[in-house]
């Protein structure tokens, strides 16, 4: 596979348009369950999960918090970084990050998560695997993301960036009583992003489909083998179906009405006000 291309070649109007195509249409499905597998992923990094748990929005005003990071990344997808509404959203998540003890490695760490996770997701259980472009104008827009949230050293390339990404989970991985607590507090969420069909396996498939390092730090037992291979097998199937199907319309609208909004949101609306500090780590 040729890698995208080094980090100053800049988001152009066709990255993003390709990326916006896949994540709200070709493969809203797939991103979706890949960007709340990568929120996931970072519990299994003690730091980071202490962290989240310590700010109590994780643990005490669950559903709000998470429907509103939701909004402000599809916003940021379906307008790009550098739009009026993208720019609002950059400066909230900027304001909401600055009062946080967050390490350069981490910050890199996150922002991985919504490369390669959604990614892999789509790869395993999409309708067919990405292509290099739709790689690439992923790879761009959260470098962007990353340029704008002041995230230092992202490596040059997507392989290089790749490996350490890899190299910081098995450096990094382990299990802390905040995993615990963010697991109990959000695991039923997911289950509102698989298909309908197979939601009512949602809980076995969320545990199923957790890689042996990612169980182990969040304290999650390994699901019996008939489970994981109903799930995985379900999966392939729901994939295969979709082959046949027309695209689906987008999955967002952005100002939508949501349970928290029921008239619809305006950007400034979202994410905590005030925003709450957490203990030192």
């Amino acid at each position: 596979m040729t890698s995208p291309a080094a980090r100053d070649t800049p988001l152009t109007d066709d990255h993003l348009a390709v990326y916006r195509r896949l994540a709200l249409r070709e493969f809203g499905a797939d991103v979706r369950i890949g960007l709340n597998l990568a929120f996931y992923r970072t519990f299994a990094v003690p730091g980071i999960a202490r962290l989240l748990a310590d700010t109590g929005e994780m643990t005490e005003r669950t559903q709000q918090r998470a429907d509103d990071t939701g909004l402000m990344m599809y916003e940021l997808i379906a307008h790009g970084p550098h739009h009026p509404r993208g720019r609002e959203v950059i400066a909230s998540l900027n304001r909401i990050h600055r009062v946080y003890d967050i390490t350069p490695d981490e910050y890199r760490y996150v922002l991985g998560t919504f490369v390669f996770i959604p990614t892999r997701w789509i790869d395993r259980y999409g309708p067919r695997r990405l292509r290099p472009h739709e790689r690439e104008a992923t790879w761009r827009f959260w470098r962007e993301v990353g340029r704008l949230m002041n995230v230092r050293d992202v490596p040059d390339t997507w392989d290089a960036y790749e490996r350490w990404f890899n190299a910081f989970e098995r450096a990094n991985f382990g299990h802390d009583e905040a995993a615990t607590r963010l697991l109990d507090a959000t695991r039923d969420l997911l289950a509102s992003r698989f298909p309908k069909a197979l939601r009512r396996w949602a809980g076995a498939a969320s545990d199923a489909l957790l890689d042996e390092d990612v169980r182990r730090a969040l304290g999650v037992s390994a699901p019996r083998p008939a489970i994981r291979i109903a799930v995985r097998g379900l999966l392939r199937v729901n994939a295969l179906v979709r082959r046949f199907r027309a695209v689906p319309p987008e999955v967002f609208t952005p100002g939508q009405a949501t349970r928290h909004y029921p008239r619809g949101y305006a950007v400034a609306e979202l994410g905590p006000d005030p925003v709450r500090p957490a203990a030192r780590r």
